[in-house]
């Protein structure tokens, strides 16, 4: 139950995300690509019968919807991105091309976040009628059949829209080559090579669903939150789960210290449904300063987060603490200072400190009121955080749980989770927190409607998702994930919002100022 690793919606959902960040990087040249991929194509993980749950997921009345949305979303970004934005229907056009990319075989590179164009090259599998449909809609959408040229003797069409912007497009027997720029003319000539000479720009994917090659300091948005690394990434089938791995190479020697498990297991009764558990994460990201200035960061700390199945928001998270009582003391006067600013701004909350309680409190939350506060047990001295009282009794967590990160001395973190049960959880505090950023546009609070309908048919779904990050090499992390969705409770949550745009026009593509999230490790 608590594993240990040494379409249509779901799988467009990860490539989707996985290529639209990718297109909207921007390039200056081969040498500085941001990302690299080959994906065998959604409808690959459709025919796979071995997937339940996600087939599961596919035969949601919401799923077609949701998918909808999304693709809508993506192609809007992509005409305002390569600037089609003079005729109208756009994005209506390139929906239909954007399918094609996350349902059929494809490759490419995409250039870096920095750079001043969208640079790109893109090859797909496609059919002849598909590719038809292709020049058609770059020609409706651009307003001419644009220029003929040729590349290793095969015939394509050129559309100069701008210096940066120029589009291009080659039809290969039974493959399509699209970019943006020149940037990626070795490349080019690379595929169309391979083609002639071996019917396909890149030998077919044996084992893996989708391998990628990452470079996080060439992306914007949330990658700014990690450290810079170059990341191989794989996503392969697994029975009935999606199996996630990435190999982290960091610049320099990660300054990882690990320390012997100090695990509250005291304060771990019930019935868990979620459990994490990290050590020093903080090593590996680019941590918001305000935070990092706190005292007792559980992020540069041992920190455990649980959750138990008998109601909503029966939410634990503790930190081992030399003397918690002063530690506590530190923070009532730090934390408001340096958080309420940012807690009012995002939605009305604020910490206080109630001196004869003893606790730090998050205040105006609805339902219920999350505390801090010092406790001593037979594991030690911690300060704990709870949304609702601790129970008194019931069973201490099992060992076959406790067994996945006591004595390992290269676990950076560790979470487990029954997905569906926690995803209801998740679902509700969303609707708490999210509902102001709609306000009263119509279109936001359908698709948001839509996105929480999706959302809700998932909280039946059964199935773990586990995730793990080591340690393997002074500048290597080792992260794998295993999950019939491919995602935890909580990224699905985020995935939806995103897809439906809320809070588009600030949120979408950079974590919020002032805060550092920590990025999901592997198990």
């Amino acid at each position: 139950m608590f594993p240990r690793f040494g379409m249509n919606l779901c799988h467009r959902i990860r490539f989707c995300l996985f290529a639209i960040v990718a297109i909207l990087s921007g390039s200056t040249g081969l040498a500085e690509v941001a990302v690299q991929y080959h994906c065998a194509g959604g409808s690959q993980l459709a025919a796979d019968t071995h997937l339940a749950t996600l087939h599961k997921v596919f035969a949601l009345p919401a799923t077609a919807n949701l998918e909808n949305i999304a693709l809508a979303r993506f192609s809007n970004m992509l005409t305002n991105r390569l600037q089609l934005t003079n005729n109208p229907s756009s994005a209506s056009l390139i929906k239909p091309l954007l399918s094609d990319v996350v349902e059929r075989e494809s490759l490419g590179s995409f250039g870096d976040a920095g750079a001043s164009g969208p640079g790109f090259i893109l090859a797909v599998h496609l059919e002849a009628q598909r590719t038809q449909l292709w020049q058609d809609n770059f020609a409706k959408v651009l307003g001419r059949a644009g220029e003929k040229f040729t590349s290793q003797e095969i015939s394509g069409r050129r559309w100069n829209t701008t210096r940066a912007n120029s589009l291009w497009i080659i039809p290969a027997q039974d493959w399509l080559l699209v970019g943006c720029g020149d940037d990626f003319s070795s490349l080019q000539t690379q595929y169309l090579s391979q083609i002639k000479a071996q019917g396909r720009p890149m030998p077919a994917l044996q084992r893996n669903w989708l391998e990628a090659d990452i470079a996080s300091t060439r992306l914007g948005g949330w990658f700014r939150l990690l450290q810079p690394a170059h990341i191989s990434l794989t996503v392969t089938t697994n029975e009935d789960d999606l199996a996630i791995s990435a190999r982290v190479l960091e610049a320099e020697a990660i300054p990882w210290k690990a320390a012997p498990w100090q695990i509250p297991k005291n304060l771990m009764r019930g019935q868990i449904i979620s459990f994490t558990a990290g050590q020093d994460v903080a090593a590996l990201l680019n941590v918001d300063q305000s935070f990092a200035h706190l005292a007792s960061d559980p992020l540069t700390n041992q920190f455990f987060f649980w959750a138990l199945d008998q109601m909503p928001f029966l939410d634990y998270l503790a930190w081992p603490v030399a003397n918690a009582s002063n530690a506590l003391q530190r923070l009532a006067t730090e934390a408001p200072a340096a958080l309420n600013p940012e807690l009012n701004r995002f939605n009305g909350t604020e910490l206080v400190w109630h001196t004869e309680a003893g606790k730090l409190a998050w205040q105006n939350m609805r339902l219920f009121v999350p505390t801090l506060e010092a406790v001593q047990t037979n594991d030690g001295q911690f300060l704990f955080a709870s949304a609702f009282p601790k129970p008194s009794n019931g069973n201490h967590a099992p060992d076959s749980l406790l067994a996945q990160i006591e004595g390992r001395t290269n676990l950076v973190y560790y979470d487990w989770e029954l997905t569906g049960r926690r995803l209801g959880e998740w679902l509700i505090l969303k609707r708490m927190l999210f509902k102001h950023l709609i306000g009263q546009n119509t279109d936001g609070k359908n698709a948001m409607f839509v996105g929480d309908q999706w959302l809700g048919g998932l909280t039946s779904l059964a199935g773990n998702t586990t995730t793990e990050i080591t340690r393997v090499a002074p500048i290597e992390l080792c992260l794998e994930r295993r999950s019939p969705l491919g995602f935890s409770s909580v990224e699905l949550v985020l995935l939806a919002n995103w897809f439906c745009g809320v809070n588009s026009d600030t949120a979408h593509s950079s974590p919020p100022a002032g805060n550092t999230v920590p990025v999901p490790a592997r198990p």
